[in-house]
Order: C-alpha cells, then structure tokens, then sequence
C-alpha cells in the first residue's frame, strides 16, 4: 500500500508581488479529508513564501509527506528516509525507577527518536476501579492453594493495588497511563537494522523490553506524529500505568552534556555524541582546573596534550610543556605556531642558566588580592631548589654535606653582590645582576677542602660533556608557547633534566602574576615515582598546588602507573591525583586499571571500558561525573600533532611524489 496516489488540495491564492514564490516541499499534497488540519496549520488562506524560506522542512512535510512506502513488513520509507518503530511494552518497565530513567533512551545517539505519550486519569474512578479489583483478586485468591503459579501473580497483583491506593489517597499523587515508542532512521536498511538492533540492546541493559511493531508500521508512524492520536492496537500493547513521581522521574530534556561556555574542544561524547567543551579555569564549576592524564603506550596521550595546549594557546593562555621523553613529537606543533622549543641536552646549544634568579618576589598572591608584597628572600627560596637539583645529581646525601652545599651558594652569589636581600638583585640602572652560572658554583666549592669533594658531581657542567648547559640563558623565555624538551638527557641525568626544566617553567608562571597559564608536563611520574626522590616529588606537588592557585593550571600525565605510586607507598603520586581535579583515563590494562580503580572510584564496567578503548578514547572523570569521550582534531591541528608512523610515512611518499 502507497500514499503516493494523493488528491491535490486546490492552488491557494497568492499575491501577485510574490507569484514566483517557489512553493515549500510537500505543498499541495495535502489530503481534501483534512480540512480542519489545514485551517488549523494555515488558516483561511496559506502563508506566501519568500525564496528564503523555500525549501525547508514544514509542519506539514512531517504530518503529510510527499510519499509514503508501507510494503515492508519491518519499515515504512518516508521521502527516501527508512523508519522503524518500535513500542516498549506495559510489562517491559522497571517496578522501581531512579531519576532520569528515560535519559539512555534520549542519548541513544544519531537516528534514535524518543516519543512518548502521557494521558492522566481521573482520581475518582481510577481509585473505584483499583478497590473493585482488589477486591476480586483476594476473593480468588482465597481459591487457590498456594503452590500454584498464579497465587503469586495474585499475591502481587494485592500488594500493587494497595500500593497504589496508598500512595494516590495519602500522597496526593495522579494516576497516569504511558506508552513508549522509539522511532529509528536510517538512509538505508542495513544502516537501519544495526540501529534497531542496537536499540533492543540498550534496552536490555536499562532492564526495559521493547517490541517491534512488525506490521504496524505505518499505524507506528502515525502515532508518532504531533497530533496525540494513538493507534487503538499499539496503545493497548504499550499501556503502561504510573504514578506522578515516576512520571516526573522520566523528565527526558536532560543529557550529559559537557559544554562550557568558555571552554576549549575536546571531542565527542560517546554516549550521545554530542561537542564536549571544557573550561578548566572556571573555578566556579570545578574546584580546580588540574588534570591528571592516564594511559598505556599509544593510547593517544601526547595527541591529547598536544591538542589541548594547542587550543589553549588560541584561548591566549600561556603554555609550557616539559618533555621528558619523545619531545621531537612536539616541535612541529610548536614551529608551527611560533613557539619557543627548547632541548635540554649536552649535545644541544640551548641554555636555560639553572642558577640564575628569575623572580623578584615569592609573594605571587599579592597581586590578586591587592595586598602589599612581602620581602621574603628570592635567594633563599633559589638554595633551596639547588639542593634538590644537586640531590637528583649525588644520591645519599649527608645533612653536612647540604649545609655545606648551602654555605657555598651563598658565597657563590655574594661574589657577584648578591645577598638575602631582593634589592641586591638590581644594579644601579635597576637592571637585574648577572647571575652565577654553574662553573662559578664549582669554583667556590673547589676553594675550601671540606667541600672540594663536592664539586666532582658538577664537573661535568664545566669541562665535560655537559658543559654547553651550565651557561647563561640563551633561548627566548618570554614566548607564551614554550617546549622543554628532556629527552636528550643521558639516563643518569634524567631526573636533574626534568627538574632543571620544572624550576625554570615554574619560575615563568608564578611570575606572570594574574595572566591565566598552563605547565603540561608529560611523564613527570618520573618526579614522584619510585626513581626520584621525597625532595624533588614534594617540590612537584607542591608546584601542582600552586599554580592553581594563581589561576593557572598544570596537566600531568603518566603512563606507569605502578611508578607513580612506588615513592613511599605511593604518597606523592597520591598527592598529584588528589590535587587534579579533571582524571582522564586512556586505555589501559586491566591490571593498570586495578590500581586506579578505588581512588577515582570506577565501577566495573568503566574499568572493561577502559580496557577497550581505542586510541583516542578516554573515560572523563570530573568527581562523580564520568564521560567517555572521542578526541577530535582538525585536519590541519592533525597534521602538526599526529604521531603515527603509517601516517608519517604517508606523508614523506607524498611528498616525495
């Protein structure tokens, strides 16, 4: 059976100012026996049309399209679109329902509708009709022994009926009737099947049974339409009765939604698909915009680092990464935006001077509450992360040897009229001092016998391989979009190259003042794992803190995470996960997965989720809010920051070609 074979309604009447108008899509083929519909739509005479307006979807094109095929038996094509419609049944709802019951159904995602109908019924006759009922079932019910099968459908059916005239009587609640239909579409029937399939499936894990309305797909369709006209057969198969509570508890205009209205792109949710957009430094919605990053290798952590300082630096924020591994993945993105890429190796020409003063106050929290600064001394607070420095450098370090270390930097800097006062930073033009470099530190240390043995750590900054480094600084540090690339460091000087970099990009943002900035650090469990040191992992945390609270942020990722818990049974890489308020887990395996799983309090099948996750994929924890999400990227943001090797070798028999 086709619509297709429609009478023509009569030409409306036009204005001749507008009498080449082209006409809207679907007009003219409203039936003759609609006459009331069409005055309702239209009034007396139809709306005339601009060329604007022409061509989009109308009221009508969906109460009366242009055609109709209704010969399949599992959908009806609707102007070239298939439908399929299926109903859940009376008996396919949960007895006892939460908040939001409905909200899987909404975010089913593309081609999935949600319609659902609710009728209220009279209180008065609804109740009467619930006592004669129950009176029935317990004359019946006294009948039948207790060991048939419908004793217990009896015994139910009382304790229902009693439930409902107590909660209506005693609670002022209404008594409705229900029906659910899920409409699905697709541009062809393959399509459309996977999507009814997957409906059915979605409704078994919501603990709901849905029906398909096989051969009732054109009374479906019409049912769905916006006119309350219920097919006689399908309302009685999809009659469900509720109470007000939970039809209130089916409020279907509420979706998890991640869309700050400052924030930068992430991806998709996969849940509806919807753009998620995240402002980490609104402090009104999260108690701090810190993020911890999680995942195995090849998971797409550095896409997502990079992708999120990307649209950082558009935002106008301040960014610097510290790289402790793979940093040429980053160059590209930072060339390509005019950033600063610094490697930090012996083998390079870059200098970052470890010793030099770069702050001229620690008091950073004065500006942001107009207070008065405080003078305590920027030198003191400089020893104190040369110890750590020198401590990652000679393991096993006495107490006597820092306190000489410390009486030696004090001189070193006095040497150039440098003391605890932040005054003797400036010379007479109010220009900064030069500052000591690491070969004059080896020099004071040198001078005296007790500390003579000292200096052996450090001669390799001054005559050895690593001498290039223990200069002044000689890279650009006012660029906003700076790279501190690490990954040239020898093994043994690992942890003093990420520190070396730490100090200096923490000194760039506490110093910035009130300016919105962003330290990403990739791998820094290799701070406040197992192979570091209490020193340096609470110079790390302490540093994760901080910058928060200037109105920064610091993302931190980590790819061991048996690491980042094995210094001192996991204290500081607790510490980093507790003062990160965003979580995003990548995939990981499941004995990865374990360990996570009670601190950010996962259930079990977002830890199989996380399992399975594909590259690109990560599981959004903000407290109790957990969002899967696809990161997305623009062809060209894909190009600068893509890592893949079948990718990179595309492009080099490209260009090549």
């Amino acid at each position: 059976m086709s619509k297709d074979k429609k009478t023509k309604a009569p030409p409306a009447k036009r204005s001749p100012a507008k009498k080449k108008a082209i006409p809207k899509k679907g007009e003219g083929d409203m039936p003759e026996k609609q006459p009331l519909l069409k005055k309702l739509l239209f009034g007396e005479e139809k709306p005339d049309l601009t060329e604007l307006e022409a061509g989009s979807t109308t009221i009508l094109d969906i109460l009366s399209p242009t055609a109709v095929d209704t010969k399949s038996r599992d959908y009806i094509v609707v102007d070239g679109i298939f439908h399929a419609y299926l109903y859940v049944t009376g008996y396919g709802y949960s007895t006892t329902v939460g908040n939001g019951w409905l909200s899987p159904m909404v975010e089913a995602g593309e081609g999935v509708s949600l319609n659902f109908i609710i009728k209220r019924q009279p209180k008065d006759k609804t109740l009467s009709k619930i006592a004669q009922t129950t009176m029935i079932n317990r004359s019946r019910m006294r009948d039948v022994g207790d060991t048939r099968q419908d004793y217990e459908e009896l015994d139910s059916a009382i304790s229902s009926g009693l439930y409902l005239k107590d909660v209506m009587n005693r609670q002022g609640e209404d008594f409705y009737y229900m029906h659910t239909l899920i409409e699905v579409t697709a541009e062809d029937p393959e399509t459309l099947e996977q999507r009814v399939t997957a409906v059915e499936t979605l409704c078994v894990s919501v603990d709901m049974i849905a029906r398909r309305c096989d051969y009732k797909q054109e009374q479906a369709f019409l049912s769905t339409l916006p006119v309350l006209a219920l097919d006689p057969d399908v309302e009685r198969k999809s009659r469900r009765n509720a109470l007000t509570s939970g039809v209130a508890a089916s409020f279907p205009f509420a979706s998890y939604e991640l869309s700050d209205k400052n924030g930068v792109f992430l991806g998709l949710n996969m849940y509806n698909k919807t753009p998620v957009f995240l402002d980490p430094y609104d402090d009104y919605k999260y108690t701090n915009g810190n993020w911890w990053i999680g995942g195995s290798s090849g998971a797409g952590k550095t896409f997502t680092l990079l992708s999120l300082g990307g649209r950082l630096r558009q935002q106008g924020r301040q960014v610097i990464y510290i790289v402790p591994k793979k940093g040429h993945e980053f160059r590209p993105l930072c060339e390509q935006i005019g950033g600063q890429f610094i490697r930090l190796a012996p083998s390079s020409k870059d200098c970052i001077n470890i010793m030099a003063i770069r702050r001229t106050s620690l008091d950073a929290y004065s500006g942001l509450r107009s207070l008065t600064a405080r003078d305590d001394s920027v030198l003191a607070d400089k020893i104190s992360r040369l110890i750590i420095f020198y401590s990652l450098l000679k393991k096993d370090l006495s107490d006597e040897d820092k306190n000489y270390l410390d009486a030696s930097l004090v001189e070193c800097y006095q040497r150039f009229g440098i003391t605890f006062d932040n005054a003797s930073l400036y010379d007479e033009g109010g220009e900064l001092k030069e500052m000591p470099m690491i070969p004059d530190w080896y020099e004071t240390l040198c001078a005296k016998p007790e500390t003579k043995h000292l200096s052996v750590v450090l001669t390799r900054f001054v005559t050895g391989s690593a001498a290039s480094m223990g200069g002044q600084t000689n890279v650009d540090t006012n660029n906003k979009f700076i790279v501190l690339d690490t990954s040239g460091m020898p093994e043994d000087m690992t942890l003093p190259g990420i520190f070396w970099a730490t100090d200096f990009a923490t000194d760039l943002i506490l110093g910035a003042g009130s300016s919105l900035s962003a330290l990403i650090a990739d791998e820094l469990w290799s701070l406040v794992g197992a192979s570091s040191n209490p020193l340096a992992a609470g110079f790390v945390l302490e540093m994760v803190k901080t910058i928060r609270g200037l109105g920064g942020i610091a993302v931190t990722s980590t790819q061991g995470m048996q690491d980042l818990f094995g210094l001192e049974g996991g204290k500081y890489g607790k510490g980093i996960l507790d003062s990160s308020r965003i979580k995003l887990i990548m995939q990981m395996e499941e004995q990865e997965a374990r360990l996570i799983q009670d601190v950010l309090n996962l259930s079990e099948d977002e830890v199989r989720q996380i399992t399975r996750f594909r590259r690109g994929e990560g599981l959004l924890c903000i407290g109790y809010n957990h969002v899967p999400i696809a990161f997305h990227a623009s062809q060209r943001e894909y190009d600068a920051i893509t890592t893949s090797p079948t990718d990179l070798h595309r492009r080099i028999q490209e260009e090549q070609s």
